[in-house]
């Protein structure tokens, strides 16, 4: 061992003459369980991504859906107000034309729809 390299259960070791020690490992030493843990590791927290996504996902069509639905509640209730502000300010001549409109409709409803040349007129 004249070199400065040393045998670690991991692979090939550099001893350095400063304070610490470094370390190299080699790939190819490194034992299976290692990478069958690792897998594991990225699996899970993929898997943990992909749940989190679809949460996600889904509070946001859900919370999505009851912003739509309170602001189809807040529009209705505008145009509801602002309609009867308008009948208030203009009450009299909103009731003049529903009464003139209905003295139409009576007038119409109290003819007769004959032909005057049809086969039950004579």
């Amino acid at each position: 061992m004249g070199d400065g390299l040393a045998n670690d259960s991991f692979g090939p070791r550099l001893a350095s003459k400063k304070t610490g020690v470094s370390i190299r490992m080699s790939i190819k030493r490194v034992p299976k369980w290692v990478w069958w843990a690792a897998a594991a590791l990225i699996a899970l927290q993929m898997y943990f991504f992909q749940e989190l996504v679809a949460a996600y996902l889904i509070f946001g069509v859900l919370f999505g859906s009851f912003l739509v639905l309170l602001l189809a509640v807040y529009l209705v209730s505008e145009i509801g107000d602002r309609g009867l502000g308008w009948v208030e300010a203009n009450g009299r001549v909103l009731v003049k034309v529903a009464r003139q409109q209905w003295v139409r409709v009576e007038a119409i409803s109290k003819k007769t729809f004959r032909r005057p040349h049809s086969e039950s007129a004579r």
